[in-house]
């Protein structure tokens, strides 16, 4: 991967940030007034749960420190307009969802550097130097939350043209986030035939896992069904984009994404492949 191309990794993820504030306007929030309980426990799911079982599975299976640490980046990202399109697929909560996705980005600007800053004080200690949790926090507000803002005001500004053109805007999006995994493996090739499938099989059990535990959740404080497939929609898919996008950056790296990338990458795919069968098992049922 070219130095060129790496440089326009964050105005790829700038693009797709941008894309879901366009999506979003301010009626779309009226969700946390009106169904409090279910926004709640979507947020704490996705901003304390996803992070905790993903740290488990690390410490069970202890992967090589970069992967480790690769494993807790993609974590602790929020989730995107993919959890969305797979929540409106699974006839779920579209307005908690989207309400979710815009909070949870927004708020990524304090946690990303916090969560991003303890992980890489814990696995790369030894692997390379440090990091700076304020300069990551000023990156997360350029590339995540000024073009969510953005987004949201365009949306507001030019409504007629912005809702007529969401097809393209969102088509040229999702070409940005296969490019970017694509480079993300391209960059990582021998590593991914030697680690492959041990990564493969943590990511999958993560994301079983928080299904799993949305599900308990939700039902043990009394979510509708409705919500209930919407919250463990929103808790399993995180957004791979801004984990490979951040990687290079967390790693000072020139040229080439780093390995710590390479987790996202495949996440990016496998999300898909364990997502859509239980969608299709959800999907219809009462």
């Amino acid at each position: 991967m070219n130095n060129t191309a790496l440089a326009l990794l964050p105005l790829a993820l700038a693009y797709i940030m941008f894309t879901l504030g366009a999506g979003l306007k301010l009626s779309d929030f009226k969700v946390i007034a009106n169904n409090p309980k279910a926004f709640f426990v979507g947020l704490v799911n996705q901003v304390v749960f996803v992070p905790l079982v993903a740290l488990a599975v690390v410490l069970i299976t202890t992967p090589p420190p970069t992967i480790a640490f690769g494993i807790m980046l993609i974590s602790f990202c929020p989730g995107g307009v993919t959890s969305n399109m797979l929540t409106f697929y699974a006839k779920g909560n579209v307005a908690l969802s989207v309400a979710l996705t815009g909070v949870v980005s927004l708020l990524s600007v304090i946690t990303l550097p916090i969560f991003i800053t303890l992980a890489f004080d814990h696995f790369m200690k030894d692997q390379a130097g440090s990091i700076s949790a304020v300069k990551i926090g000023l990156v997360m507000f350029l590339l995540t939350t000024l073009p969510v803002t953005l987004g949201m005001l365009a949306r507001r500004k030019f409504t007629n043209f912005m809702v007529s053109k969401s097809g393209i805007l969102n088509g040229i999006a999702s070409i940005f986030f296969v490019l970017i995994v694509f480079a993300a493996v391209a960059s990582n090739w021998a590593l991914l035939k030697s680690q492959a499938t041990a990564i493969g099989l943590e990511l999958v059990l993560i994301i079983v896992i928080l299904f799993a535990l949305s599900m308990l959740t939700s039902k043990l404080l009394k979510l509708s069904w409705f919500d209930t497939k919407t919250v463990s929609i929103e808790t399993s898919i995180q957004n791979s984009t801004t984990a490979i996008t951040l990687a290079p950056i967390i790693m000072g790296t020139a040229a080439g994404l780093p390995a710590i990338a390479l987790p996202a990458a495949l996440y990016g795919v496998l999300m898909y492949v364990v997502a859509i069968p239980v969608i299709a098992l959800i999907r219809n049922k009462n």
